[in-house]
This record gives C-alpha cells, sequence and structure tokens, in this order.
C-alpha cells in the first residue's frame, strides 16, 4: 500500500489592475515597497470584481476593467502557491489617489513614472509581466518559482 501524501496547499487567489494615465501607473506603497492595486478574492467574486474592489479601497479610485493583462502564478519562499490576474481598467475619477484600505496596510497610493518601472516597481513577477504587456497590450500567463529563483529585478 503507498504511504499517504500530503495534500498540496490550496492556491492564494488575487486580483489587481494595472492603470495608465499619460506616463505613469498606479501604484501602492505597502510593507516597505511599490506594487500595483491588488487583493485577495472573497467568497463567490470574479477576479474582474476584486480587481476593481481593491482598486478602490486601496487607491479611493473607482475603475472600470477593460482587458485581461496577465496572470501569474507564484511559489513564494514560503512555498505556498499565489494564482494572481492583473486586469488593464480605466481610471473612472482624475483624483489624485488616496487609499481606502480598511485592512489599513496600504501607506501611500500615487501614479508613478513608467520610467521608473524596475527602480521604483521592483518585484519581479510584476516587472517583468507588466513590462511585457506596455509593449503589446497582449494578456500572458506568468510562472515564477521564487524558492529558487530571485524576487526582485536588479537595476
Amino acid at each position: 500500500m503507498a504511504a499517504p501524501r500530503e495534500a498540496p496547499a490550496p492556491h492564494d487567489l488575487a486580483a489587481g489592475v494595472v492603470v495608465i494615465r499619460d506616463d505613469a501607473i498606479l501604484a501602492v506603497y505597502e510593507k516597505d515597497r511599490w506594487g500595483l492595486p491588488k487583493g485577495g478574492s472573497e467568497p463567490g467574486e470574479f477576479f474582474f470584481e476584486t480587481a476593481a474592489r481593491e482598486a478602490a479601497e486601496e487607491t479611493g479610485i473607482p475603475v472600470e476593467i477593460q482587458s485581461l493583462a496577465f496572470t501569474s502564478e507564484i511559489r513564494g519562499p514560503d512555498r505556498r502557491i499565489y494564482l494572481q490576474r492583473f486586469y488593464h481598467a480605466e481610471a473612472q475619477d482624475a483624483a489624485d489617489p488616496s487609499p481606502r484600505d480598511p485592512d489599513d496596510e496600504i501607506e501611500e497610493a500615487a501614479y508613478l513614472p513608467l520610467s521608473e518601472l524596475g527602480s521604483t516597481l521592483t518585484y519581479r513577477p510584476r516587472v517583468e509581466p507588466l513590462r511585457e504587456w506596455l509593449r503589446d497590450r497582449k494578456p500572458r500567463h506568468y510562472t515564477y518559482d521564487l524558492t529558487s529563483e530571485p524576487s526582485h529585478v536588479d537595476e
């Protein structure tokens, strides 16, 4: 009789947005780094609904989802698997971002110059897919194993 195998951990599900204004991208500062607005899915919520809700909570800006930008599957250093979908979205408000995060994790929200991609926004599972999407606007799926690959770009 075969030994029982440990059941794999379920994927942690999250969704976020890519919002471009002029030559800048909407970003949030959390846990000592800049990133794209994103968060965990609530029960019964579609990914695009999660993305729009999280954008509004984390930046104070309501968005309209346009299309899928990219999907990332990430094995973290903790060996958990994270499945994250990012959507291109249009801001429905020209106001400056102002976090309204109910979890109080977002310290700041701002539009960062795209020219700073890789120096300000450095998390590789965001920077690489985002750069490719900005080049041709085609959705793609990416896989990262951060147990054996670097998590940040070094520019």
